[in-house]
């Protein structure tokens, strides 16, 4: 659990620009908004905002992820905190939600690809339990190769 205020929701196209606002700053892949909507409006997909208060006590976008279930196999697709809410279990509150949610779903099987140099979104993940299972080559825009890892659910 967290140690400051936080609450977790289903995300809705009303978060899209914050969403987007996130993704710039943590250079995230270049989705745009009619991306993002298209996710919401699928059945199969799963997405959760994290609010939380920045140091002015505003309350304000703290993260975000989005899933998608596919038989009994989940993805995460992508999950991103802004960079004041680092290193505050925003990620780890996000996911967690979503894991219930897939679970409950019917999902059996976590899956995702992170960057083969994004050491700290692997060790997350390693502490969440996903092991390498895969390599895809020049699997992102830039050519970066991405890991595979997965993990019974």
């Amino acid at each position: 659990m967290s140690e400051f205020a936080m609450t977790v929701r289903e995300m809705d196209e009303r978060d899209i620009p914050a969403v987007l606002e996130i993704q710039n700053a943590t250079h995230f892949e270049n989705w745009d908004e009619k991306i993002i909507q298209k996710f919401l409006l699928k059945t199969y997909t799963f997405a959760y905002v994290a609010e939380a208060p920045d140091e002015a006590g505003n309350w304000k976008m703290a993260g975000y992820a989005i899933f998608s279930l596919a038989a009994d196999e989940a993805e995460l697709l992508a999950i991103s905190t802004a960079p004041e809410f680092l290193r505050k279990g925003v990620a780890t509150e996000i996911f967690a939600e979503g894991e219930v949610a897939l679970a409950d779903a019917g999902a059996r099987t976590f899956y995702l690809e992170v960057r083969e140099h994004n050491e700290s979104a692997i060790a997350f993940y390693r502490n969440l339990g996903f092991e390498k299972s895969g390599e895809r080559e020049g699997y992102y825009s830039d050519g970066e190769n991405a890991i595979l890892m997965s993990r019974p659910l």
